[in-house]
């Protein structure tokens, strides 16, 4: 049973990066939330909510028709979302209010980042037959437009650097090499650098300092688990794609936070800090509890916050990884608790997106839980009405919670 609800769990934090809106390299702005997880460094913390508590849902927005929502971003107040038709409207954060932008004419957007007043959207035809890479103007005019590779895997992008960083490469059912992390400038959308990452990549790339790493799936010989492969992070320089160093990791969240890269995963090092400019680890963190892992990673306000297998929330010491508290969000009587979204933080609270059910459609359901940062004291649970989506992404702006997902965006206070 643990290993099918390990399953379900991975299936809904690996979904809930459907969006990567940008930023620099540094923490988000107060107010926006640029690309996945807040920022380049994926650390999914906003500073600047005030506390924000979630009593009720104040407004929702549902793509229409067989429409999805292919990307979402916030900047300056302003939620931008791309739907997968090419519709591109903006809401504002506070009052779901609408405003149409236009269209991408013969695009379906995947993704969408918003960062220093323009927006980055990764597309595939209409027709399904090429993904793209393309720069818009706020006003939907679009500035470039490149073709990613003919690869059968292409993964989310993060905007660091004066560069979008894309991965992209085959898909393997057993060990593979062939991917590549490739950088192309936002002036103007030219290759900077591309960088060989040897194995079965997945995930968007995080940036620590003047690092970017992408974590895989890799051969590595002596490893002794019979496969001949493990989970590796690959770090470049971010500004010339040098090779800087490649480490065996754990597996799940990668996050960059005040100088370090955290890593998280399961077994003796659920989660580690390491130096971003050489790989070394500076602590590593086993779980209190067999069969246990850290996922779904929040990290800022001098705490890191992580998600258990078994729905426990779990802050921890950035400086040491000590385990500060324990908050359990499981239910009586549903087998699996997965996190559906990853952990968001800001003001003083966490806020958590977990699905409960028992492996049938008709006992699964999503709710909102909100968590004190200072001690893990729940403050709020909040069930949500008729919630279907496949997949989810939190964010925190402008004095709201917003939940998005394949089909609908949500917006609490």
């Amino acid at each position: 049973m643990i290993s099918r609800m390990a399953a379900v769990a991975a299936a809904c934090v690996t979904g809930a990066l459907l969006a990567t809106p940008a930023a620099p390299a540094g923490a988000a702005t107060p107010g926006n939330w640029p690309q996945h997880g807040g920022g380049a460094a994926n650390d999914n913390h906003q500073p600047g909510t005030g506390g924000l508590d979630v009593r009720r849902q104040l407004w929702q927005r549902q793509a229409g028709g067989d429409d999805t929502v292919g990307g979402a971003a916030v900047a300056g107040g302003a939620l931008t979302v791309a739907y997968g038709k090419g519709a591109l409207r903006r809401m504002d954060v506070r009052t779901g209010a609408v405003t149409v932008v236009g269209k991408l004419a013969g695009r379906r957007p995947q993704q969408l980042a918003d960062v220093d007043g323009a927006l980055y959207v990764r597309s595939l035809d209409a027709d399904g037959t090429r993904s793209r890479l393309a720069s818009y103007d706020r006003a939907g005019t679009r500035r470039w437009e490149v073709a990613l590779p003919d690869d059968d895997a292409i993964l989310p992008f993060t905007v660091a650097g004066g560069h979008v960083l894309v991965t992209s490469g085959p898909k393997c059912r057993e060990l593979c090499t062939g991917y590549h992390l490739r950088a192309y400038r936002t002036r103007n959308g030219t290759l900077a650098w591309s960088g060989a990452v040897d194995g079965d990549a997945g995930g968007a790339p995080a940036v620590a300092g003047d690092v970017v790493v992408q974590g895989a799936y890799g051969p590595v010989r002596g490893t002794g688990d019979g496969s001949g492969g493990a989970n590796l992070l690959f770090a470049f320089d971010l500004r010339t794609g040098v090779r800087q160093w490649t480490r065996i990791r754990p597996g799940f969240s990668l996050v960059g936070h005040r100088g370090s890269l955290l890593v998280s995963g399961a077994g003796p090092q659920a989660l580690c800090s390491l130096d971003p400019a050489t790989g070394a680890a500076r602590w590593c963190r086993d779980t209190p509890v067999a069969d246990e892992w850290v996922d779904g990673l929040s990290a800022g306000g001098g705490a890191v916050f992580g998600y258990g297998l078994t729905g426990t929330v779990r802050r921890y010491h950035p400086a040491t990884g000590a385990t500060a508290w324990s908050a359990p969000l499981a239910l009586p009587g549903y087998e699996y608790n997965a996190l559906h979204a990853p952990l968001v933080s800001g003001g003083g609270l966490v806020y958590a997106a977990v699905r409960h059910g028992n492996f049938t459609p008709s006992s699964e359901f999503t709710e909102i839980v909100v968590l004190r940062a200072t001690d893990g004291h729940v403050v709020r649970r909040l069930r949500l009405a008729a919630y279907e989506d496949a997949s989810a992404e939190l964010m925190l702006a402008s004095g709201r919670l917003l939940l998005v997902g394949d089909r609908t965006v949500r917006a609490f206070g």
